[in-house]
């Protein structure tokens, strides 16, 4: 083992009663780390991404080895709404040419970051989630286009949400595609009008199920009203989906192991018992790795509660009820993470600091499986207003996105690299 380089360690200063661990050991691999652990800093280079948009509302990225697939909406040259699809083979290096994907098909509902419209895709199959404009104000129905050539093309196929309940308002959705194809949906809605919470729902679909969506299952009926979900299939197919709850205010994370079909009881990916009326447009980012058959989840999620605000790191095993780590990844002032891991040991976390004034997307990293962090990399210039940054994993490393708002109005997608 190397000695400790003590220069190396996140030297930001942490109230001790924002680190909250099960047992002992953990404390003491933060303090003691090997310095290979730990990630020396890099350069950021950073490029504006030609979306095919004037100005960017809502962004998605999804990968598949060095293959990634990217969804905005947004305004174009001619100021209509539009949703574009592009794709990289190659870690984002290069991108094809911009594809309108609703062309003729349901018309788009302006959102905004944190209500983003989804992508996810499985080999030749590409499929991308948006809210529709509905007949009312507020009110928009979930929209579903697939491409089965690589996102060439694209055909409108049947809403996971019936006729029934088109006049009520589904947002805040994320999408994935398990190692079967399959294509999996969480959305908030609230057809049970409680008014101050929404209820979490989910669907799959499948091409092997006459392409209908089926498996409806309400997860959550008093979910927190406009927090973005997470949903992840991990390599067993096992489904797991991180939302916030309504009282407290904490972020969970419930389970299916057996495709969707049934549901295990949610349990807390970080217990900070915040008492909050009302709702913080925060979510979180979820990840999974593989370690001797078990599945570790890996979260980044925001706390709002006052004496201990800010990006977390949680970790646990689905089959177990505790936490096995919780750790403070940025100051009071952090917000809006995304997480994702490259292996079992290496992983990212993406969030905005500081201010409104000061804004910057900065990224920190562990190479311990989560034990321990790096210092923060900042991401940004002194001048950048980003917003929202997630974080992607490729064989050729992280990968990182935001929009970012320009001195005439207008936001750009930005992509992002260390090198």
């Amino acid at each position: 083992m190397n000695k400790v380089n003590f220069t190396a360690i996140n030297q930001t200063v942490y109230n001790l009663s924002r680190i909250r661990v099960t047992f002992l050991p953990f404390i003491i691999a933060m303090l003691f780390l090997p310095s290979c652990a730990l990630l020396s800093h890099k350069t950021p280079v950073q490029r504006v991404i030609n979306t095919g948009l004037k100005t960017v509302h809502t962004l998605d990225v999804y990968a598949e080895k060095n293959t990634v697939h990217a969804l905005f909406s947004g305004l174009d040259s001619s100021q209509k709404l539009a949703l574009k699809y592009i794709t990289s083979l190659n870690a984002g290096k290069t991108w094809s040419a911009p594809i309108s994907v609703n062309r003729k098909l349901a018309p788009l509902k302006k959102s905004k970051r944190g209500n983003d419209f989804r992508i996810a895709a499985y080999g030749s199959k590409v499929m991308a989630v948006w809210q529709s404009k509905g007949g009312e104000p507020w009110t928009g129905k979930i929209a579903v286009a697939l491409s089965s050539d690589f996102g060439k093309t694209w055909q409108q196929i049947a809403s996971p949400i019936s006729d029934q309940y088109e006049k009520i308002d589904q947002g805040y959705f994320d999408l994935t595609a398990d190692n079967q194809g399959q294509f999996h949906i969480v959305w908030l809605d609230d057809r049970e009008e409680a008014g101050n919470t929404q209820a979490l729902r989910y669907a799959r679909y499948s091409d092997q199920s006459g392409n209908a969506w089926e498996s409806h299952k309400t997860l959550e009926l008093t979910a927190c009203t406009c927090c973005w979900t997470s949903i992840i299939a991990d390599k067993k197919n096992d489904l797991h989906v991180l939302y916030r709850d309504d009282s407290p205010r904490d972020m969970k994370i419930i389970s299916s192991f057996n495709n969707g079909n049934s549901w295990q009881k949610s349990k807390t990916a970080g217990s900070f018992g915040w008492k909050f009326i009302g709702c913080p447009h925060q979510g979180g980012g979820l990840a999974g790795t593989q370690t001797d058959g078990k599945t570790i989840l890996h979260s980044a999620l925001w706390n709002g509660k006052a004496d201990s605000r800010g990006i977390y790191y949680s970790q646990f095993e689905p089959n177990k009820d505790k936490i096995a780590v919780l750790l403070p990844i940025g100051d009071n002032n952090s917000a809006s993470g995304d997480i994702a891991a490259l292996d079992n040991s290496h992983l990212g976390i993406a969030y905005t600091a500081g201010d409104f004034e000061s804004k910057s997307v900065t990224a920190k990293f562990s190479g311990n499986g989560g034990l321990s962090w790096s210092n923060e990399q900042r991401l940004t210039g002194d001048s950048a207003e980003p917003s929202h940054p997630r974080i992607i994993a490729t064989p050729s490393g992280f990968r990182f996105f935001w929009t970012e708002w320009q001195e005439n109005g207008d936001a750009v997608a930005i992509i992002s690299e260390l090198k």
